[in-house]
């Protein structure tokens, strides 16, 4: 998987819907929380444009991503208050690198976690790695009836954040992308570590 990504990473900053996202992203993400001060993990940051937004008001951003070539777009970024990883996330990750160290007040996921073949593992890994009262935010494409192994369900989040002990804090429709496919939703799900 990691390599298919590769591939985008050259022109991935250029993309009108990809940066579309990111910003409509932010934006729901600056509505919710105060991001002043926190540390914050960007979980399949890719080349870091809702990176770069986070960290003018974050104390920190730690972006992780398992796509080297887009972890690279972002390390040549050279972002003040940015640290990066291109490593995929696993608990021996997590126990032994030192990024980990200290807890997350925030951890985000963009457009990943439909991505994932293993969402509910890496939900878990992830929850392990927030502060007690953190918070987990993750846009995602919601499910259709022409893709149904693919993106996800207010229950499917419900569902999922509740199996991990996760407080579902909030699940809403965020906003759309108006691409060549047609109107795509993205759906938001906010949990918080309890």
């Amino acid at each position: 998987m990691t390599e298919s990504w590769d591939q985008y990473a050259e022109d991935w900053d250029i993309n009108k819907d990809v940066i579309a996202y990111s910003e409509k992203a932010y934006a729901a993400l600056d509505k919710l929380i105060n991001l002043d001060g926190l540390r914050v993990l960007d979980f399949g940051c890719g080349t870091g444009l809702l990176t770069e937004k986070i960290a003018q008001k974050a104390d920190s951003v730690l972006g992780l991503d398992s796509s080297e070539k887009m972890v690279t777009v972002l390390k040549n970024k050279r972002l003040n208050k940015v640290s990066v990883l291109a490593v995929e996330l696993s608990r021996k990750e997590i126990e032994s690198n030192s990024a980990f160290q200290s807890k997350f007040d925030l951890i985000v996921a963009s457009s990943v976690c439909a991505f994932l073949p293993n969402y509910g593992e890496v939900l878990l890994l992830l929850k392990s790695a927030l502060k007690l009262d953190g918070v987990f935010v993750q846009w995602d494409w919601v499910q259709t009836a022409q893709e149904p192994d693919f993106g996800f369900t207010e229950e499917m989040i419900l569902k999922s954040y509740n199996k991990v002990g996760l407080e579902v804090v909030k699940i809403e429709s965020a906003f759309s992308i108006q691409s060549s496919e047609g109107v795509m939703p993205v759906i938001m799900g906010v949990g918080r570590n309890i």
